[in-house]
């Protein structure tokens, strides 16, 4: 029975913690800058347009409480 309930934990956690999948589209110009930037900086896309939303929800005040996917 624990481990039911274990395994269950698991994957919620797991759940959690999974990043959704989503297509943007930007301007030409805009995708050829984020590239250079996370080439020179050898960040990811991702992590940046991440940290963008993240920094527009909280300037609306909309940024969840459970930052833990970033």
């Amino acid at each position: 029975m624990n481990t039911q309930i274990e395994a269950l934990a698991d994957s919620s956690q797991l759940s959690q913690n999974r990043l959704e999948p989503m297509l943007i589209r930007l301007p030409p110009a805009f995708a050829a800058e984020l590239r250079n930037l996370a080439r020179r900086t050898r960040v990811r896309q991702s992590d940046y347009l991440r940290e963008a939303v993240a920094d527009l929800l909280a300037k609306y005040g909309r940024l969840p409480a459970d930052r833990s996917t970033m």
